[in-house]
């Protein structure tokens, strides 16, 4: 009984369907068969959905990034990002006034406001990068420990390095990474990755067409070694021969080669008891990248002069091993420039910030100051006329315009302005 009354049912309705079809001039439109729309098998689609949920703007892995600000506050973070979001956050260093908060115990005066620091990495574990703007309101998560309040830990100088981090690129990454890079203009650029003083790369290279040659590491300092000065049979020696195969490794490819620095033992030799790896390529890497940030230091064939900057307080740093710190911040008001001064300035142990008129520096810092009035309520790509420093700062006893060295301005300025606001 129930097989004939299937067949009758399916009777009736090829019936239905061919009379409905005799009934209509234009046939209507063919709905898609159930069996297609279910073509892609349920794993396939969860596998799909699950690239889909860890795919973000930033390569998964670990990423460095520090605050500086002259000797005075140094924070350091280290966090990872996978599909964009925030886990295993902590800090690499964080200093101020010589005060060293890492080493705090429980008891000390300081000890609150490491506390509270540490209550900023509590926070962002598990959250998307974007948390990290809540960090210019942490007294609307931080408790207050003792005599000091939520606002007490700075968070904008934890959301610069933050920043920082994500300006120079993933520091170790986790799978492959987006070798991709832009066009930038031809001359000549410097970098630096600092790790709290123990580690410092300062690099200089320049491009052409995009092409990198001359690379030199002006300074390449490890835990108070001075690899650049060591000599043959220096038990550090072969770290310094490593160094120098990198840059005969860059030498006249196209930039995007410095993606290769994630795996140096590909092309680095093992030299003694060193290993290829030994060398941490991710710091030159970081370097490099920091050159690219903060634009052309020498231009050799013009430069471009685009920049897209909100209103608000920047700050930026140009530090050069220590020998040349120049700190500066600044505001944009409607696309201008305005309440330019300088928060550090500094040469070879000199202060030129305390210097007083009849000192043999005088001058310099007269030039210096000449640049904050030049720039003054001007528009933000005033500062591309840092190239040519000659043409509005006028020469000063025995120093000429050139002398000041603007590029360090604007390169100071520049990284004020990747950092976003302040």
């Amino acid at each position: 009984m129930k097989k004939r009354y299937l067949l009758a049912l399916v009777l009736l309705l090829t019936v239905s369907l061919v009379l409905t079809g005799c009934g209509t001039d234009t046939p209507a439109p063919e709905e898609p068969a159930p069996a297609e729309e279910a073509e892609t098998p349920a794993e396939e689609t969860e596998e799909t959905e699950a690239e889909e949920a860890t795919a973000g703007e930033y390569d998964d892995g670990t990423y460095r990034g520090a605050y500086h600000d002259s000797g005075v506050m140094q924070v350091n973070v280290q966090f990872k990002l996978t599909g964009d979001e925030i886990s295993d956050v902590r800090y690499r260093h964080l200093f101020y006034s010589d005060v060293d908060y890492n080493a705090l115990e429980e008891g000390d005066p300081f000890y609150g406001i490491k506390a509270q620091y540490d209550q900023v990495t509590e926070y962002l574990e598990g959250k998307p990068v974007s948390a990290m703007y809540d960090l210019y309101e942490p007294g609307e998560f931080v408790e207050d420990v003792d005599s000091f309040s939520g606002a007490t830990i700075r968070g904008s100088k934890i959301f610069s390095a933050f920043q920082d981090a994500l300006n120079r690129g993933v520091y170790s990454p986790d799978g492959e990474v987006t070798r991709t890079i832009g066009n930038y203009d031809d001359g000549t650029y410097r970098g630096i990755f600092s790790d709290g003083g123990d580690m410092q790369v300062s690099i200089q290279f320049k491009l052409s067409n995009n092409n990198i040659n001359d690379v030199s590491f002006r300074h390449l300092y490890y835990a108070g070694t001075d690899y650049r000065s060591l000599e043959e049979g220096d038990d550090m020696y072969a770290i310094a021969q490593q160094h120098q195969q990198i840059v005969e490794y860059l030498e006249g490819k196209p930039l995007e080669t410095i993606f290769d620095l994630y795996t140096p033992g590909e092309f680095v030799d093992d030299v003694d008891a060193m290993s290829g790896a030994t060398i941490r390529g991710s710091k030159v890497f970081s370097a490099i990248k920091d050159g690219l940030n903060r634009g052309v230091y020498s231009p050799a064939n013009g430069f471009s002069t685009t920049i897209d900057a909100e209103d608000g307080r920047y700050r930026g740093i140009y530090a050069d091993g220590g020998e040349q710190q120049v700190s500066v911040q600044f505001n944009i008001e409607n696309g201008n420039y305005t309440d330019i001064r300088f928060r550090h300035l500094a040469y070879k142990g000199t202060d030129y910030g305390s210097l007083e008129e009849g000192d043999p520096f005088y001058g310099i810092l007269q030039q210096y100051e000449q640049i904050a009035e030049y720039l003054e309520g001007k528009p933000v790509e005033a500062l591309f006329d840092l190239h040519n420093p000659g043409e509005f700062v006028e020469d000063v006893d025995t120093f000429t315009g050139a002398t000041l060295r603007a590029n360090k301005m604007f390169s100071a300025m520049m990284d004020g302005l990747n950092r976003g606001l302040y």
